[in-house]
Formats: structure tokens, C-alpha cells, sequence
């Protein structure tokens, strides 16, 4: 017994102490490690298959030049919020960018100033002009083709860093009256038309049998109307296109008939300052890699690369729905009207086009013209020597809107598919002269991140002192063992 408690004495306490003195060392470092990394503020490795915590160039690009000091206030929010993680890469980026984190019982002058209550979850962007609020729902948006959330967070926060800071937005104007596609809650453009305001543009309604043409209209979408134009609104139309205004057409097609003038002259005698036309009937493709769901009339077009799509070129497709197709005058008569011509969606050399749409569409039949065909062309008319009015034409306006339809088993909408939206809201920044407007728009499913919990803390400490400290205990018992086993 006593021999056991002078081994204890010499050997084991010695062992212990000696391990203990470890631990606290290697504690007492790995302590002062965190404090280090703590200080440095360094953010977190994103893993995202998209980034959608790492700050775009294309953000960085737009908000380095912000001039005027911003504030954003995330209300509802703690530090350790993911999306407090990107807003201080606006920070790091320009220091005129200010973030701060608001506790509404700490700050009820912030939170009387914008309306905040003590469930609400936003973010107000405050420059010295005006400020803007972005609920914490608007950071979301949903894919009904593919039924993901998908996040938006960094474009509207960027959008809203320049809607608050640019000293002029471009204001888009839709025109009404003739039975046009419409923009309201309920109506065919509503989403087209909501995703163009989220990419910093006001937007508006125009009938110009009770409105003259805004002075201030960057942008006048005409989408397929059904009805002729006035006089009257043609020759406003007209004026705004020799005062340099630009268009942006969609035209579906039965509703122009391009063969009869005197259906609707107006509308044919708009076009014709550009030297083109609409059809009545639609292109069709024979080849299964430019078609939808084995339909000849979804058909996905070749692009040609211009500014419109040149994000789009290498690797996106747009799918247009029963598509017509663009008739263009010789190339004399477009040098005769100052006008250039640039196609950049076409149909393929196996596509055809068919007058007589009363009968379902399945193969070409005998009477339906060989392809390819113009479907999207920018025209550039020159006015004079300082002055030029563009028209961007579709000979589609379907595809922009947000019907529900049937693909591919499931229910989703025109403007969803593949790059619709893209090709849309590119032209819009094109014709606005605004061809930097950021479209951040990261396609993928949401990954979330939550606070741990209590009890995950407890693993995540376990994880990080005990687990350490039972190697190192476990290792000196090993060594202690072997020592005797060779003694004896």
C-alpha cells in the first residue's frame, strides 16, 4: 500500500500536473487565437454554391462610386445575420456606406421616422435625398418552374443603395388604350412590370388620347395592342420618335395583318418609320434542341450578341410562345429611312412559318416557308446628326407575361422560363441608356442559416475544449502504459 501511494506521489501527480499545465497552455493560446480573429472582424467563408453572402464586382462596381453618405438601418436583425455578414461588404467597399444594427426600444426615434414596430423585420436605406424600405419578405422571390425560393437579397439591396442616391431614375411608360397588355395587380404584365421597378425605373400607364407624351419618358413599351391608334396618337408617337425617344415593342401575333395595311394603318404606319412589320401567323421548329416539351411553337432561338444579350450569349436561352415573326424592308429602303437593322434572336434554318394557324401545328406541311426568321431586332433610326430614336421589336409578348401555363408537368409562367425575365429587363436598361443597372439575380435554392441553439452551444464548446483535452489526457496514459510494459 505504501509502495502504491509513493508511485501515485512521484509518477502520477507528477504526470498530472505536468498534463494539466498542458491544457491551460494550449487553452490560454487557443483563447487568444479567437480574441485575434475577433478583432480582425474576418468574414465568415462563404460555401454557397452561388455566393449569395459574397458581394458581387458588379456591386462593387456601382456602389464604389456612390458620393453621398448611406445609412442602412436593419431593424429586426442581430449582428450575427447573415445578411448583416454582406452589408458590411458595402462598407468595406465605400466608406460612405454606413450599416448599423437598430434595436427599436433603444432607438424609438429610428423606428417612429420609418414606421417600425417591435415584430417588424426591414431594412431603411437613408441618404440625404430619400430613403427607401425594403421589408425583409422582398429579399425573396419565387421560381414557379422550378419551385425554389430563390434569393434576391444583394440585388435589392443594391438597387436600393442607388434608388436613394441616383439624382434621376428612368421613367418607363406602357401604353393603354388599345388593348394592350397591362401592368396593374391583375393584369398580364404585372410581374414584367414590377421586376423593371425593383431595377430602379418608375413606371406608368400612358393613354395618350387623354395625355401628351411625357417630356420625361426614357422608355414607351408598346405590348401588342389589338386596336388601331388615333391620329392623334400617332402623330404624339411620331414627335417622341424625332425627339430622339425610344421603344421597346412585343407584338403577339393574328393580331397585325401585315398583308391588309388597312386593318390597322396607325399602328403599321409607327412601324414603318423603322421599316418593319409584324406577321399574323408564327414560327415553328422541327429540331427537338429548340423546342420546349417536344412543342414546335416553344421554341428557343439562336442569339446573336449584342448589348441586350451579351450576359446571356455563351450559356442562357429565352423560350418565346407562339411567336411571330419580323418582316423588314430592303436594305435600300432602311438606308432611305436612316435606319440600321440588328437581329439578335433568330429561328434556325429548320424552322418554318405557317399563314394558317386554325389547325393544330405538329410537322411542316406543304405552303409553310423555310426558315430562318428575324424574331428580336434593335433599330437604330437617325434623326440627324445629334439625335437617334432605337426600337427594340418582339415578335413576341407572351413570353413576358405571367400567365399561368402548363410545361413540363408543372404550372409556371411565361416570363419565368429560362431567361425571359433577363432578355426583358436587359432591354429596358438598354434603351434607358442605364445598360450598368445591376441585375444580381441568384437563381438558386435559399441556404439558410439559424442561430444555434443553447444545447448546440454546449456540443460546439464540448467540441472545442473537452474533446482536446481527453486526446491529450488519453495520450499521456498511453505513453505511461508503454513505459511500463517495456520496463517489465
Amino acid at each position: 500500500m505504501r509502495k502504491l501511494i509513493e508511485t501515485i506521489k512521484k509518477k502520477w501527480i507528477k504526470n498530472l500536473v505536468s498534463t494539466l499545465i498542458i491544457v491551460v497552455i494550449l487553452m490560454v493560446i487557443f483563447y487568444l487565437i479567437n480574441l485575434l480573429f475577433i478583432k480582425l472582424d474576418i468574414s465568415p467563408i462563404d460555401f454557397t454554391k452561388e455566393k449569395l453572402y459574397t458581394l458581387s464586382d458588379e456591386s462593387k462596381n456601382q456602389v464604389k462610386n456612390v458620393e453621398q453618405n448611406v445609412t442602412l438601418y436593419f431593424f429586426g436583425y442581430d449582428e450575427s445575420s447573415t445578411i448583416i455578414t454582406l452589408a458590411k461588404k458595402y462598407a468595406d467597399v465605400n466608406d460612405k456606406i454606413n450599416i448599423q444594427v437598430i434595436n427599436t426600444s433603444e432607438r424609438p426615434d429610428l423606428a417612429a421616422q420609418y414606421g417600425v414596430s417591435t415584430s417588424s423585420q426591414l431594412v431603411a436605406i437613408q441618404s440625404s435625398q430619400r430613403y427607401k424600405i425594403i421589408d425583409s419578405s422582398e429579399m425573396y422571390t419565387y421560381d414557379n418552374t422550378t419551385y425554389e425560393t430563390i434569393d434576391i437579397t444583394e440585388q435589392k439591396l443594391t438597387n436600393g443603395i442607388l434608388d436613394v442616391t441616383i439624382a434621376k431614375k428612368p421613367q418607363v411608360y406602357f401604353l393603354s388604350g388599345h388593348g394592350e397588355y397591362g401592368i396593374s395587380s391583375s393584369s398580364e404584365l404585372a410581374m414584367f412590370a414590377t421586376y423593371i421597378e425593383n431595377d430602379i425605373n418608375d413606371i406608368n400607364s400612358l393613354d395618350l388620347l387623354t395625355s401628351d407624351m411625357p417630356e420625361t419618358c426614357d422608355v414607351l413599351i408598346i405590348a401588342s395592342p389589338s386596336s388601331d391608334f388615333t391620329d392623334l396618337e400617332t402623330e404624339k408617337i411620331q414627335n417622341y420618335i424625332n425627339a430622339g425617344g425610344n421603344i421597346m415593342w412585343l407584338q403577339d401575333p393574328y393580331v397585325l395583318n401585315t398583308e391588309n395595311n388597312s386593318e390597322l394603318p396607325n399602328v403599321n404606319k409607327v412601324l414603318s418609320q423603322y421599316g418593319i412589320s409584324f406577321s399574323k401567323g408564327i414560327v415553328c421548329e422541327q429540331s427537338s434542341t429548340n423546342m420546349i416539351a417536344g412543342s414546335p411553337d416553344l421554341i428557343i432561338p439562336e442569339m446573336t450578341y449584342n448589348s441586350i444579350v451579351k450576359d446571356l450569349y455563351t450559356d442562357g436561352t429565352v423560350v418565346l410562345l407562339d411567336s411571330g415573326r419580323i418582316n423588314t424592308e430592303s436594305e435600300e429602303r432602311l438606308k432611305e429611312l436612316n435606319v440600321t437593322a440588328e437581329p439578335f434572336l433568330k429561328s434556325t434554318n429548320n424552322s418554318f412559318y405557317r399563314e394558317d394557324i386554325n389547325s393544330a401545328i405538329t410537322t411542316k406541311a406543304n405552303g409553310d416557308e423555310d426558315g430562318p426568321f428575324v424574331l428580336a431586332q434593335t433599330l437604330t433610326k437617325k434623326i440627324n446628326d445629334d439625335t437617334e430614336s432605337k426600337l427594340v421589336a418582339f415578335s413576341n409578348a407572351l413570353f413576358a407575361t405571367n400567365y399561368q401555363i402548363q410545361l413540363a408537368g408543372s404550372v409556371g409562367t411565361p416570363i419565368s422560363i429560362r431567361e425571359n425575365k433577363d432578355i426583358l429587363l436587359n432591354t429596358v436598361a438598354f434603351l434607358s441608356n442605364r445598360e450598368d443597372a445591376i441585375r444580381i439575380r441568384k437563381d438558386t435554392g435559399v441556404v439558410t442559416f439559424e442561430t444555434a441553439t443553447e444545447a448546440q452551444n454546449k456540443i460546439v464548446l464540448s467540441i472545442i475544449f473537452i474533446i482536446p483535452i481527453l486526446i491529450i489526457v488519453l495520450g499521456i496514459v498511453v505513453t505511461i502504459v508503454r513505459k511500463r510494459r517495456n520496463k517489465s
